[in-house]
């Protein structure tokens, strides 16, 4: 697994669909916002324009990622369980009003990773904020 950070989006699986979901749904503009002449970090520019679209189009992007391995998201690999976790919990810190099925699948994955971290310390309290957040995110509908 491709993890350069402790949160659940820092991963590669997660970070190519957030970036096929906002392409998905803005094209240029999103790509001439990551530009590096921006001086926006790309975390503002998703800020920007994350909607229950970019949402569904991450998502969507990662079921695409992941589909040779085909399934339910609950039959996949631990890597691609987080990265669907990452993306619902990223756009729960955008604001984005989640779908119920969404919030509780994510909140049932993270709550039952049994990824092995080498910061194991650091991504316990990060999970345990990340299942907070989610907890108290906006349901859509």
């Amino acid at each position: 697994m491709g993890q350069w950070g402790i949160k659940s989006y820092e991963n590669d699986d997660a970070g190519d669909a957030l970036d096929v979901g906002f392409e998905t749904v803005h094209g240029q503009v999103y790509e001439d916002l990551m530009d590096d002449s921006n001086p926006l970090t790309p975390e503002q520019v998703q800020e920007q324009l994350a909607s229950p679209a970019t949402l569904a189009a991450s998502l969507g992007a990662l079921e695409a990622l992941v589909e040779e391995g085909g399934g339910q998201v609950e039959e996949w690999d631990e890597a691609a369980q987080l990265a669907y976790a990452g993306i619902a919990v990223r756009h729960a810190e955008m604001k984005v009003d989640l779908p119920a099925e969404v919030r509780d699948r994510a909140l049932a994955l993270l709550k039952g990773e049994g990824i092995e971290w080498e910061e194991s310390t650091a991504r316990r309290l990060r999970r345990d904020k990340e299942i907070r957040l989610l907890e108290s995110a906006r349901v859509a509908g």
